[in-house]
């Protein structure tokens, strides 16, 4: 479990460090992590169970993706909310 923590986080803070690049924004580091930490919490519970119906369905690599895009749109979230420009 603590690999797929880790693995939510790493995706959650790329996307969202991807997307303030693109689209210069700025931001407090602060706000930033509380908001990746809430959007994660929010999702996480959707994406396991997205993730296990598909290994489930003996889908493992459709299980890996569906989770990963689930906390980058998580991270992609976090970032709108906490950025201003």
């Amino acid at each position: 479990m603590d690999e797929l923590i880790k693995v939510a986080a790493d995706e959650a803070m790329k996307a969202a460090a991807e997307y303030i690049r693109k689209n210069n924004l700025r931001y407090e580091i602060d706000a930033m992590v509380a908001c990746i930490r809430s959007h994660m919490q929010a999702n996480l519970k959707s994406a396991l169970h997205d993730a296990k119906e598909a290994f489930d369905a003996n889908m493992p690599k459709v299980a890996e993706a569906t989770f990963i895009a689930s906390m980058r749109l998580a991270g992609i979230e976090a970032a709108k909310e906490a950025s201003h420009e």
